[in-house]
């Protein structure tokens, strides 16, 4: 009878496992790379801004494989998040679904905290602001970043940087990223990808050198 029953017990497990395998979906990837298709869903999904990253992610929905490349981008759900609206990738890209959701533009994101680190192997936070706490300073910043004067970032390799990353009240669990750094006697605000860059004050510089 024991070994009946643990025959019985180990069946279950495998069928289990079997189930949670053909759970995971198959997707595919438009010529582009911007946008892909969940085959089990059909729901079709465009890759967000590089200035949106995931604060974490949960378990894994799906992925996409190139068998050619030999290359796998494996798709996660958000906590808190729709993924027939919102997923992630493992290479912490953020994806929405164009047919269903239009995601706020960043300078109409309403912020809950911001998150200062340090990117090396992994995220340190060094420190953060609120809005609850440090509303006035956590608002001067981002204006700062958002309506500040547009300047050319120097030419070179940035010599002391952190990572700023947007807590919102909109999209819980994606962070809406950009970068600070020094140059000499000069620091800015800056975006890699979309190149927009803001001269920072030596006050406000100063917080996040000596922080």
């Amino acid at each position: 009878m024991k070994r009946f029953l643990l025959l019985l017990l180990l069946l279950s497990v495998v069928l289990v496992s079997c189930k949670d395998e053909k759970a995971l979906a198959s997707f595919s990837m438009a010529d582009d790379g911007y946008s892909c298709t969940n085959a089990e869903t059909g729901v079709q999904y465009t890759a967000m801004d590089f200035c949106f990253e995931p604060a974490k992610t949960a378990e894994e929905i799906g992925a996409y494989t190139d068998k050619d490349a030999d290359y796998t981008l494996t798709y996660y759900a958000i906590p808190d998040l729709d993924t027939a609206l919102y997923i992630a990738d493992s290479e912490r890209g953020v994806w929405y679904a164009a047919g269903a959701v239009t995601p706020p533009a960043a300078k109409d994101l309403t912020p809950t905290a911001l998150l200062v680190c340090e990117e090396a192997a992994v995220s340190v936070e060094i420190f953060r602001l609120t809005a609850e706490n440090d509303g006035e300073a956590l608002t001067e910043l981002l204006s700062l970043w958002f309506e500040g004067e547009r300047a050319e970032r120097p030419v070179g390799a940035v010599e002391f940087s952190r990572r700023i990353k947007v807590v919102s009240a909109e999209l819980p669990n994606i962070y809406y990223c950009f970068d600070f750094g020094t140059w000499g006697d000069e620091a800015y605000f800056y975006d890699v990808f979309s190149g927009r860059t803001v001269a920072v004050p030596a006050t406000l510089a100063e917080r996040f050198i000596n922080t």
